[in-house]
This record gives C-alpha cells, sequence and structure tokens, in this order.
C-alpha cells in the first residue's frame, strides 16, 4: 500500500499540470505568443524551482540541528552517567534521528533530575551528620563539594548517620548517668563546681554539652575523685565516730546521753562529729585521772585479748600517779598502738580463742563419752552428744591449720617467733592433745585392770569339792602383777603384787604419736 505523502506527492504533480493547463488556457485566450509563453514558463518554473530548493534547504538544515543536537545530548547524556557513576544509555539503532533526539532528551531530563534529587539529599544527609558529629567531636563522612555523590555513598552516609545516632544516644545516656551520680556526690560532700569543666557537666543544658570520648572520659574521672573524696569524708567520719566512742568509754559517758545521729551531707555531719569530739576531748583534760584510768583498764582488757605475757603488760607509766598531758598522751599511744595491733591480727586471736573454746567442749564431750552411766540417757541426747564431738573432732585439726598459717604470717611480719605465756601456741596445742590422749589410755588401762580383777574374783558355776590333785597354791601372773590363788578357802584369797610401770617409756610413745599427729593435723 503506498504512502500517503507518496499519494500527495502524486496530487501536487496532478495539481501542477492542471495549473499549467489553465495557464496555458489563459494564455490562448489573451492571445500571447509562443515567445512570451516561453518566457512565462520560464518565470513560473524558476518560482516553483526557487520555493522547492528553499524548502529542501530548510529540511537539509533541520537535519543539521537535529544531528547536532543529537551530539549535544549524547555528550551531556555521557557526562551525566559519569557523574552519576551509571553506565552508557543505549539508544535504538533503527531510530531516525527525530526519535534518537528525542530519546537522548528525555534520558537527559531523567537523569538531571536524578543528579539533582542527589545533591538535594546529600546536602540534607551531610547537614544532619555534620550536627552529630559536632556533638561527638568526630569527623564527619567526606563528600567532595560540588560532586555528584554515587548510591553506594549515600548508603554509606546513611549508615553512618544512623551509627553516629546510636553512638550519641549512647553518650548521652551515659552522660545522664555521669552527670546525675556527680550531681549526687558533689550535694552529698557539698562540693561546689569551681572548674569550667565542672559547671558545663552539671549546671549546663544537656542539649550543650559535647559528648566526646574525652569529656566522658573527664567525667569519670571527676566521678572517681568525688568517689574517693566521699569515701575519705566517710573514713574520717567512721574515725571520729570512734574517737568519740572511745571517749565515751573512758570518761564513762550515760548511754542516754550518747547520740551520734546526724542527717545532712558527709561534710556538715563531719563539723559536727569533730565538733563533739573536741568538746570531748576538753573534758578528758578536765578529768584526766579518771581517763587515764580509763585508758589502764582498756589496756589490761586489750593485753587479754592479745594473749600478752606478765612481762609484756609490765610498763613504767603505768605505776606512775603522776597524771599530766604528758602522762595520757603517752597512755593515748600505747592504747592506740594496741588497738592497731589487735585489729590487724584480730584474726589470729579469734582463731586462737576459738580453738581453746571449742578444746575445752571437746574435752567434755570425751568426758561424757567415757562415763559408763551415759546409756541411762534418753530422748536423743547421747546421740546427739556423740555426734557433736564427732564434728568438733573433725573441726579442730582444721582449725589449728588455720591458726598455723595464721602464726607464720605473724612470725613473718614480726621477725620472731610468736609466744604465750612464753610458749608457742603450737607446741601449746601439741601438749594438750598429748595429755589428752596420755589420760585416755591410763583410763583405759585402769578398766582393764579392774576387768581383770573382776574375773579372778568371780566364781566358776561348776567346781570338784575336794580335788585331789589340786596344788595348794597357784600363782598367776595377770597384767603385770603377780596373784597367788589359795585353793583352802570357800572364796579363793587374792594377794596382788604391783609391777612397777615404766611410764617414762609410755610417756615417749605418746610423745611421738603426738608430735606425728600434730604435723599432719596442727
Amino acid at each position: 500500500m503506498p504512502r500517503q505523502s507518496e499519494a500527495l506527492a502524486s496530487s501536487i504533480i496532478h495539481l501542477l499540470n492542471v495549473k499549467m493547463a489553465k495557464l496555458q488556457d489563459v494564455w490562448d485566450v489573451i492571445g500571447i505568443q509562443e515567445e512570451k509563453r516561453l518566457e512565462r514558463m520560464g518565470s513560473v518554473k524558476i518560482h516553483i524551482e526557487m520555493l522547492l530548493n528553499e524548502m529542501i534547504h530548510e529540511e537539509e538544515l533541520l537535519n543539521d540541528q537535529l544531528n547536532e543536537a543529537i551530539q549535544n545530548w549524547q555528550e551531556k547524556l555521557q557526562a551525566l552517567c559519569s557523574e552519576l557513576l551509571l553506565d552508557l544509555y543505549k539508544a535504538d539503532k533503527n531510530s531516525t534521528p527525530l526519535q534518537l533526539e528525542k530519546e537522548l532528551r528525555d534520558e537527559v531530563t531523567t537523569l538531571l533530575k536524578e543528579r539533582d534529587f542527589r545533591m538535594e539529599q546529600c546536602e540534607i544527609l551531610l547537614k544532619e551528620d555534620q550536627a552529630l558529629c559536632n556533638d561527638l567531636c568526630k569527623t564527619p563522612y567526606y563528600i567532595p563539594t560540588g560532586k555528584v555523590p554515587s548510591l553506594e555513598e549515600i548508603e554509606e552516609l546513611k549508615n553512618h548517620i544512623l551509627s553516629a545516632a546510636k553512638e550519641k544516644e549512647r553518650r548521652l545516656g551515659t552522660f545522664l548517668g555521669l552527670r546525675h551520680e556527680i550531681t549526687n556526690l558533689m550535694a552529698n560532700i557539698d562540693h561546689v563546681p569551681d572548674t569550667t569543666f565542672e559547671k558545663d557537666a552539671v549546671l549546663e543544658q544537656e542539649d550543650l554539652f559535647f559528648l566526646s570520648d574525652e569529656n566522658i572520659k573527664s567525667l569519670e574521672v571527676l566521678r572517681q575523685q568525688l568517689v574517693k573524696r566521699k569515701e575519705e569524708l566517710v573514713t574520717m567520719q567512721e574515725s571520729l565516730k570512734e574517737q568519740i566512742h572511745s571517749l565515751w568509754i573512758t570518761l564513762q559517758i550515760p548511754t542516754e546521753q550518747q547520740n551520734m545521729e546526724t542527717t545532712g551531707p558527709i561534710c556538715e555531719v563531719n563539723a559536727v562529729l569533730q565538733q563533739n569530739l573536741e568538746q570531748l576531748q576538753q573534758m578528758k583534760i578536765k578529768n584526766i585521772k579518771e581517763v587515764i584510768t580509763g585508758i589502764r583498764e582498756q589496756l589490761h582488757t586489750y593485753w587479754d585479748k592479745c594473749l600478752y605475757s606478765q612481762q609484756q603488760r609490765e610498763l613504767d607509766f603505768l605505776q606512775s600517779e603522776n597524771f599530766t598531758e604528758e602522762l595520757l598522751r603517752v597512755h593515748d599511744e600505747e592504747l592506740l598502738k594496741i588497738t592497731l595491733y589487735y585489729e590487724k591480727y584480730q584474726e589470729l586471736f579469734d582463731n586462737f580463742e576459738k580453738w581453746e573454746r571449742w578444746w575445752k567442749l571437746f574435752l567434755e564431750f570425751e568426758k561424757k563419752a567415757s562415763d559408763p552411766n551415759r546409756y541411762a540417757n534418753r530422748g536423743g541426747t547421747l546421740l546427739r552428744e556423740e555426734k557433736d564431738r564427732t564434728l568438733l573432732q573433725k573441726k579442730l585439726p582444721k582449725l589449728e591449720e588455720e591458726l598455723k598459717l595464721n602464726i607464720l604470717k605473724w612470725e613473718t611480719e614480726q621477725g620472731g617467733p610468736f609466744m604465750i605465756n612464753g610458749q608457742k601456741p603450737m607446741i601449746y596445742i601439741a601438749t594438750q592433745w598429748e595429755q589428752h590422749r596420755f589420760k585416755k589410755d591410763q583410763e583405759k588401762q585402769e578398766r582393764s585392770v579392774k576387768k581383770d580383777d573382776a574375773s579372778i574374783c568371780r566364781t566358776p558355776l561348776k567346781r570338784p569339792l575336794c580335788p585331789s590333785n589340786t596344788p595348794q597354791s597357784k600363782i598367776r601372773k595377770l597384767n603385770g602383777t603377780s596373784t597367788i590363788i589359795s585353793s583352802g578357802s570357800a572364796c579363793n584369797r587374792v594377794v596382788k603384787t604391783p609391777r612397777k610401770r615404766d611410764l617414762s617409756r609410755k610417756s615417749n610413745c605418746v610423745k611421738g604419736q603426738l608430735n606425728s599427729t600434730t604435723l599432719e593435723n596442727p
């Protein structure tokens, strides 16, 4: 089927022929000669040719403009793809110049919108990232000014902002917690912020404080300093209370007058306690004789706790009756010395006191265990006592081992042997065990002798009235005793000749056993 343009061209040719024929008719009517007709037809030809040439020129110019536009769009498109880091646009090879120009123009328009969108989005994100990094004192995400960001860069920028926001939230929580704790500590110890950093951290609004790592670390250091200061004040407060309590005891202050209940910041409480202490010290100076007498009683109490020997208690100033401030100072120094000594080695003294208490209880259990009338007891008391005795027998060696370590520590620090009444504690403990076991052996031997004696005096069930070949007497030895049995009486006559016991040999044997036991379970 012919195209419409071809049909239109045929119609133009037909129109031209019709019009030329019309001209010929006009010229015939007019009577224009052939020469003039040729001249006029030449003019028509020139006009038609000029019109067609002009139209052809315009269309050729349009073609050139299209080619130039296509080239420009291709260049812009290539630059945009390079800026946006996209693959080059590939146009349809079968497209006409008009179609190609339109496609390229539309693609360039789309990429320009994409570039503008990225630039605007990047600008907004960079401002948000800059604000977060300013608060955190961090380096913001870098994109060169004027550069079109890629999709990857925009995504990385979003992740950077998200990470910075989380970090800010974490640091803000840390800051608020530290700030609250620091504020409470300052109020508790009556500390007024005096440096710029302390004022910024406590007094300024939270959004005006830079949440940098250095500032958070500085806040932590400030908190630790305040905690340390509070601990020092608390220690001072405890010391003041101890001194006041000691003076109450020394001055024999009635219990109803002993009041240390104070409220408020630690500094204010310490100031009140210090004032009370000074008042008590003034009272102590006024009642110096009673105070010194009270200190001497305290010294004797501590000496008993520290297991001092009589020689260690013989101090010259204790006999002085010249009650002066100098004598009071000497007594105070000695009391402080023995107090610190007792506090340092309290575990040793407590363990030894515990051992003596347990040892007495153990001996009571042992005594009850050897009582023959104990089986008459009913109600579970015997079983309970036996259980307690067994448990105590296991706990004593453990306590002795712990006591041995305490003594070793004391001797290492003091550079000498630890003595109690002129005797080493472990030797004293070993002696107690030795005496206990020796006593048990003695009791066992006595019970054995009594048992043998009872068996000798027992009358047999069957016995001949007049044995013909029984000797007049028979000598038997039972457990170290010479026994003479006479058969001439209804009841045998027993004459015992005691054999001298070698106690020294037995004692040495027991001592050897005790020493080995002490080494295993001191």
